[in-house]
């Protein structure tokens, strides 16, 4: 049930669930991705969960779509390239 465990990190955390971003790709990925700030799915995710996502990768689940949604988030938080140029030093 991955609302309950939803529910159990909103409790833990503090944080309300528009602040959470969270990926899923099948159908029980659904209630939580209707209630976050941000729902993201990879390129072959069931066509319904592509439906109900804010951002789809261009990526298949397991070919870099977690790293490109992560990529995402970081660069709207204007911490991307920082990140980045860290290995480079």
């Amino acid at each position: 049930n991955k609302m309950q465990a939803f529910e159990e990190i909103l409790q833990k955390s503090g944080l309300e669930a528009d602040q959470i971003a969270y990926m899923g790709d099948d159908l029980p990925d659904l209630p939580v991705m209707r209630r976050v700030g941000l729902a993201g799915t990879p390129a072959d995710a069931y066509g319904l969960v592509v439906q109900h996502a804010d951002w789809v990768s261009h990526e298949a689940g397991g070919r870099g779509a977690v790293r490109e949604f992560c990529e995402l988030i970081l660069e709207g938080r204007g911490e991307l390239d920082s990140i980045l140029n860290s290995y480079l030093d």
